[in-house]
């Protein structure tokens, strides 16, 4: 889809890389430029830097140097795109910013992602994941404390760069004129945690609960009829006909009780009777470790991801 599309990839780490991963899956040539010392994820997380930089072109330049930015400008002006990760003011000193690239490709889209944006008091304060995270989804920030999980602010960043490169390029193509994209790993990080708001209280039926043969079974359960149907499928007919529980709303208010009683019902059951159970009343339950059903591994191993494979989602 994207096989007439150059990518130069000035980026490290993360974020940057994942978005030229996802367009290098849909076709682009991408040429990954590192410092002499190459990215620092080779030796940080070398899984990671393998499974979000294959299929790339790599070349080291050291754009400190004349010879350096002269090379990295030659690319620039046969290339489509150009992503940069710098702090403010560091693209300027090395010849990649805006102004010195468009110049030379008046055609060219240049992408530059910051942690929080080119101005403003933090602008060229270093960051990393964690410290987004805590400004977007604060709880979640310290439960990754002393431990790295899944890095949705940097995945999610990489999404949007790639998403708006698409888009800058096709415009191009329609004969518009090269541009500057801007995408700060703050603007994602707030705008994807207040999509929904956390609200008081708790969730009724939407937890992990543990089944008589000690697995753990997810469900999941938010819609009215889903929760009929819950309480058919574990025999809890006091609950399905109590007229204050028919909308969410009610159960949420009584989210501890429902909790209990459904934590309950499973503790009797064997996680296949679960799961039996899930299917004939179609409900949204699932094991939580999907080795504990031969029917979820075999999902896996369809869609590519068996025993810890990996494949982009545009693979």
């Amino acid at each position: 889809m994207l096989n007439s599309m150059t990518v130069v990839d000035l980026t490290q780490q993360l974020p940057g890389p994942f978005a030229t991963a996802l367009l290098a899956s849909l076709g682009a040539r991408v040429l990954k430029v590192e410092p002499p010392d190459g990215d620092p994820a080779r030796t940080l997380d070398p899984e990671m830097f393998a499974r979000v930089n294959t299929g790339k072109e790599s070349i080291r330049l050291d754009l400190k140097s004349a010879d350096g930015r002269g090379e990295l400008h030659r690319l620039v002006a046969t290339a489509d795109v150009l992503i940069e990760s710098f702090r403010p003011g560091v693209a300027q000193r090395i010849g990649a910013d805006w102004d010195t690239c468009q110049a030379v490709n008046p055609a060219l889209i240049h992408c530059s992602v910051t942690g929080f944006g080119a101005v403003g008091p933090y602008a060229t304060v270093a960051v990393h994941e964690l410290n987004l995270l805590a400004w977007g989804d604060p709880e979640s920030a310290r439960l990754s404390a002393g431990r790295i999980g899944v890095p949705w602010v940097d995945l999610g960043t990489g999404t949007t760069a790639a998403l708006m490169i698409v888009a800058a390029w096709q415009s191009v193509a329609q004969g518009g004129s090269g541009r500057h994209l801007d995408l700060s790993m703050l603007d994602v990080a707030l705008s994807w945690a207040r999509v929904k708001p956390v609200r008081p209280g708790g969730e009724p039926t939407y937890s992990v609960y543990r089944t008589a043969d000690e697995r753990d079974i997810v469900v999941a359960i938010l819609e009215d009829h889903f929760w009929l149907r819950l309480c058919g499928a574990l025999t809890l007919a006091d609950l399905g006909a109590d007229p204050g529980l028919v909308r969410y709303e009610g159960r949420r208010a009584r989210a501890e009780e429902i909790d209990g009683r459904v934590a309950e019902a499973v503790a009797r059951l064997r996680i296949a009777d679960v799961l039996r159970l899930a299917d004939e009343w179609d409900l949204p339950v699932t094991p939580f470790d999907p080795m504990d059903d031969p029917r979820s591994i075999e999902h896996l191993a369809d869609s590519g991801f068996a025993n810890g494979a990996f494949r982009l989602p545009t693979s």
